[in-house]
């Protein structure tokens, strides 16, 4: 079938007005009347908005803020590109990341430049036949009916369409839209046994690990060809190591998955939900700052994803103890707290940003008010809003109403999002659950160890437990009762100390908790300068401490 292009509606986007002009020249030496050119990635979006074009020609490669994968994730995203439209790439790169990232939008086709006109609109040709024989497919696929997409992917294979594999590979993914892993699976190994392609087999390996079959993925997944340079490998690799509970691993995957693509929209997010999951913050922080940094002139980059960047900053610098490096960082982001601040619709969130800044720069009792003020107002709360007011809470030892919204957490996350977030999501409230857990035991077991010595600690004990006392510390360093017995404690203390903690410090630490959450007069009921200042004198302030304080 050959497609007559004169009627066809035509935008070619590219940073170079030479290519724009050349192509646009041979398109209408061939018989094409309406063609626009774009200079700008933002230009060629907005020109989309406000028409509909049969072809797109776009540069992969704009020098500008936003590259070709998230344009044509933009145009996707907004619905900008009709289910008819032909878009193609073009790139002056052959670099392998670029090609896969290419890929990985699914243009219609691409080209390398320079182009050779011929060879270009013989592609084009051939393009524009498939879009037009494979519509029905592409119109269902468009309107997100996926049922009406596998039918129409059936009656096209029945048909004995030249398309098949292409066809077979869409019907699988509606599949997998649709959670029938099974079927999906058997349209990927009908391709196998066909082509033995890599793509494939790691397609495969995921519905296997959607279905629970991990030994059978693990086979699947050890055939492929060049494991350590193919990023969907690492991928299914870091799905399997994630279910397995193996998060380490599962963030290495991902790590390296993230080295081998120009582009991508959520491997970044991902890395940073699970580095949030193991603790460790400042992976959370570097990678959430790249899918910011990625993001930032994209639908992605608005302030649900500045206020996760803002709460990566906080949980990293939460005990980071620099408090110098932590005013220098938090002003460097006041452009986007300030941002987040004037989106009415994340008023309580914001309120919590700022009760964590409070809590690192240890204004405590104002903290605390923000958090209550919040708490009557979270029905509407986000995953991410609710892991940031649940991790807030523990640290100010509220652990029966962090028990009470953890089911409120499950709730929140959402099972139709792109599934490794999904995933991951779930791996942090686990994560979660698991360290509320495990500090709720390890503080019933040394309260029972103190109450279990009596009220008469003999000189013996008095190490072990004081230590005791230090170690429910580190697990509830907010707790003004828990800070007045160490202080207490330590004030009666006949003999010396030679345990494992620095207990300058530690005194340090629960005077600094005192102030804060005790009024001058409720310090004083207590007598609590005396009760300080005979705790202090067993264990000066070190020479160093007193130049911080």
């Amino acid at each position: 079938m050959t497609i007559d292009f004169a009627n066809y509606t035509v935008l070619v986007a590219d940073d170079s007005r030479l290519v724009c002009s050349s192509i646009s020249s041979h398109l209408k030496k061939n018989g094409v009347e309406h063609v626009d050119l774009a200079y700008r990635a933002s230009e060629a979006i907005g020109l989309c908005k406000s028409k509909h074009y049969d072809l797109i020609i776009c540069d992969y490669n704009f020098h500008s803020e936003l590259n070709g994968y998230q344009i044509l994730d933009e145009l996707k995203y907004y619905r900008y590109l009709q289910a008819d439209t032909v878009f193609m790439f073009l790139t002056g790169e052959n670099d392998p990341k670029i090609v896969r990232s290419i890929l990985d939008s699914e243009p219609d086709d691409y080209l390398l430049k320079p182009l050779n006109m011929r060879f270009f609109l013989k592609r084009l040709q051939a393009a524009a036949n498939k879009k037009a024989e494979l519509l029905p497919i592409y119109q269902h696929l468009f309107e997100q009916d996926y049922k009406r997409a596998v039918v129409a992917c059936d009656a096209l294979i029945a048909k004995g369409s030249k398309y098949i594999k292409l066809i077979r590979k869409y019907k699988a993914q509606s599949l997998i839209q649709l959670k029938q892993f099974n079927l999906a699976r058997s349209e990927y190994e009908i391709l196998l046994k066909a082509d033995d392609f890599d793509w494939i087999k790691t397609s495969l390996a995921n519905t296997l690990i959607e279905t629970n079959q991990m030994d059978k993925a693990l086979v699947v997944l050890d055939s492929v060809a060049d494991k350590q340079a193919n990023p969907y490998y690492h991928d299914e690799m870091s799905n399997i190591a994630a279910l397995d509970n193996q998060l380490p691993q599962a963030i290495d995957h991902l790590k390296k998955s993230t080295m081998l693509l120009d582009a991508g929209a959520e491997r970044d997010l991902v890395i940073a939900n699970l580095s949030l999951a193991v603790q460790s913050y400042d992976d959370a922080l570097s990678y959430i700052k790249r899918y910011y940094d990625k993001n930032i002139h994209t639908f992605r980059g608005g302030d649900y994803t500045k206020i996760n960047y803002l709460r990566c900053f906080l949980y990293k610098f939460t005990d980071h103890g620099d408090k110098k490096l932590f005013d220098h960082y938090l002003e460097c982001l006041k452009t986007i707290l300030f941002s987040v601040s004037k989106n009415e619709n994340l008023g309580d969130q914001y309120q919590l940003i700022l009760a964590h800044i409070d809590m690192i720069n240890h204004d405590y009792h104002s903290a605390i008010d923000k958090v209550k003020r919040a708490l009557p107002n979270i029905q509407d709360f986000h995953f991410y809003d609710l892991f940031h007011l649940c991790f807030l809470l523990e640290r100010f030892s509220f652990f029966n109403e962090v028990k009470y919204l953890l089911p409120q957490c499950r709730r929140a996350i959402n099972r139709e999002q792109h599934a490794s977030i999904f995933r991951s999501q779930v791996l942090m409230l686990n994560a979660l659950e698991q360290h509320l857990h495990r500090t709720l035991q390890a503080i019933s077991g040394l309260k029972n160890r103190i109450v279990s010595r009596g009220k008469v600690i003999t000189k013996n004990e008095t190490n072990a437990c004081l230590d005791d006392y230090l170690g429910l510390h580190d697990l509830s360093p907010t707790s003004k009762k828990l800070c007045l017995s160490i202080v207490q404690f330590i004030a009666k203390m006949s003999a010396g100390y030679q345990g494992k903690y620095d207990v300058s410090s530690k005194l340090e630490q629960c005077h600094l908790v005192m102030t804060k959450l005790y009024s001058v007069k409720e310090l004083r009921d207590l007598n609590y300068l005396p009760l300080y200042q005979a705790a202090r004198a067993k264990f000066p302030i070190a020479e160093f401490e007193q130049a911080v304080v």
